[in-house]
């Protein structure tokens, strides 16, 4: 039988211990499979007639009282070998949970079961030998399955229902397995007859990994002339170099091409994972490494323009920034969502959309009789417009979330009024915005006028922080501060900030695209760690050891500078 014919039922239980002969079982859950799709489900406490162990109940959640009323052993089996019926049984250590249910199915005067089965802990072993655990958390974690419910019966079949899709997937792809039978013989066999990892690989986890160290940076992988193949960042770099060259057999077609012609791998370490970031983003666009996808060229990115230099301003999007007196936010994404913005902002605030000509002649427009301009050009009154400005800076920064709440509000009456086209394409835009305001509220400013210091405490972190200096928008330096810092690191970061933030620095004239994707890549990084930073604002007017001062007053444990 072709597997693509096959019905799988992939089973786990829950039992009270781990002797099939003194232990019972208190949970079944099962998923159906066919043809690469989960097509059924089964699950049911069943009353083990036993108390559950507190080591259980710690491991699984379930009480004793929540079996007590659930239905025996000898009523849920039938249904169960009824779902099960002539299907495959997968199960992670199918020998564990066969002998379960075959004591059972005795204990009641049944037959054990003779269905086909098939251990996915077995076809682990032969396909992920470099794996350094085939136990299901590590798998799901290798794999990145979103376990609902690890340590219940479904949850842990639904995770061993999705492994068993990537084993046969790279069975079909590797070893040309597409009949059932060849698939039950696969498990049994040899590890030898399976794979042996290539000496390269081998060389480079032997004699090149154990020295890659536990710092940011980023490495290069190399062919066997020196040709860059790839380019990559880590956070850590020991960790990251390490999944490469673990489980090279599960990997992807293209990465494994990739990994045959590997022959070294250089790294250069960074003080953080932001420099880390930005370097990559550099050699990956000056080298243009072949298995690199991504970053490889500059792009313009659009940014929101609001034009503070005219009595009347306006709000519009563009890719360049200019030293021109206006005030420039972002970047987005795209043009999509810089017109979304610039037409939020229409119909909320009710800026000018006209041109200066129409506006000096005085002739009202169109979208004044929409209702989405104050018609300067009747009112005349810069003062009441300027309120308005203000009101647009604070959205645009992030601080003002009352339109994203007037948003919730229509979203939820065109819900309410059953109009879920409206409903949706309201949320569409709402979480778009979110997104695009979150990045902004952490800056709180025109790219132009953000300069601060951001003070990083990681979770893991116990005696250290970093300290992110931004000027202009820009990423300037990074010093790594220890939480009780000694008089030359109080002397180092009171020199930096400075030299950073010097009063008479004239603003850049304008942006270059590496510029614009280096200030997008910060706003990224600032967004992930969004609840790790806190943001000291650069006064103009604070000396530089006040400055200091104020920024260090920010590093949990920190001592006072002295000035």
């Amino acid at each position: 039988m072709d597997i693509a014919d096959a019905t799988f039922v992939v089973t786990d239980l829950e039992t009270t211990g781990t002797t099939p002969d003194d232990d019972r079982v208190m949970e079944i859950g099962a998923v159906k499979v066919r043809e690469g799709a989960v097509v059924d489900r089964f699950q049911q406490l069943v009353n083990p007639q036993q108390s559950v162990p507190g080591r259980i109940t710690k491991m699984t959640g379930i009480t004793t009282g929540m079996v007590f009323e659930a239905p025996p052993v000898e009523e849920v089996l039938p249904d169960y070998c009824a779902f099960l019926g002539r299907g495959i049984l997968v199960a992670h250590n199918a020998s564990f949970d066969v002998s379960f249910l075959d004591a059972e199915l005795q204990r009641t005067g049944k037959d054990t079961l003779s269905n086909d089965t098939l251990c996915t802990v077995r076809l682990a072993r032969r396909l992920l030998p470099g794996l350094d655990s085939k136990g299901l958390g590590r798998l799901a974690q290798f794999y990145d399955i979103d376990v609902d419910g690890r340590h219940r019966a479904l949850g842990d079949a639904e995770a061993t229902g999705v492994v068993l899709r990537r084993f046969l997937s790279q069975l079909a792809f590797e070893h040309e397995v597409e009949t059932v039978e060849a698939l039950l013989r696969f498990q049994h066999q040899s590890y030898q007859t399976v794979r042996e990892v290539p000496g390269h690989i081998e060389s480079i986890r032997d004699d090149v990994l154990p020295d890659a160290p536990d710092a940011p940076g980023v490495y290069v992988m190399k062919n066997s002339s020196g040709t860059p193949l790839y380019i990559g960042k880590a956070k850590c770099l020991s960790d990251r170099l390490r999944s490469h060259f673990t489980a090279v057999e599960s990997s992807g077609a293209r990465k494994r091409k990739m990994l045959q012609k590997v022959r070294s791998v250089d790294w250069t370490t960074t003080g953080t994972e932001l420099e880390a970031i930005l370097l990559e983003s550099r050699r990956i666009k000056a080298e243009k490494p072949r298995y690199n996808r991504a970053q490889r060229r500059y792009y313009n990115r659009p940014f929101i323009r609001l034009d503070t230099a005219h009595q009347y301003p306006t709000v519009s999007w563009t890719r360049r920034l200019e030293a021109d007196g206006a005030e420039y936010y972002g970047p987005v994404r795209n043009t999509e969502q810089a017109e979304m913005v610039v037409d939020v902002v229409g119909r909320f605030f009710q800026l000018r959309e006209c041109d200066d000509e129409r506006l000096h002649l005085g002739q009202r427009c169109l979208y004044a009789d929409m209702d989405r301009c104050a018609v300067p050009c009747e009112t005349e009154d810069p003062e009441t417009y300027a309120t308005v400005v203000e009101r647009v800076r604070a959205f645009l920064t992030g601080q003002d979330q009352r339109v994203l709440d007037k948003m919730r509000g229509r979203m939820q009456r065109a819900s309410d009024e059953l109009n879920f086209e409206k409903a949706a394409e309201l949320r569409d835009t709402l979480e778009q915005l979110e997104r695009i305001l979150e990045k902004q509220r952490v800056a709180a400013a025109p790219v132009r006028q953000h300069h601060a210091a951001l003070v990083h405490r990681a979770p893991e972190w116990s005696d250290r922080v970093d300290v992110i200096l931004v000027r202009f928008g820009q990423f300037e330096e990074a010093i790594t501060h220890a939480l009780s810092p000694s008089p030359a690191q109080r002397a180092h970061l009171r020199e930096r900030c400075r030299s950073v933030f010097d009063a008479d620095a004239d603003p850049p004239e304008t942006f270059s695209k590496r510029d614009a994707t280096e200030i997008r890549l910060l706003s990224h990084w600032v967004y992930a760690h969004r609840d790790e930073l806190t943001a000291v604002r650069w006064d103009p007017g604070a000396s530089p050891p006040d400055w200091a001062h104020a920024v260090t007053e920010q590093i949990p444990g920190q001592a006072e500078l002295s000035a």
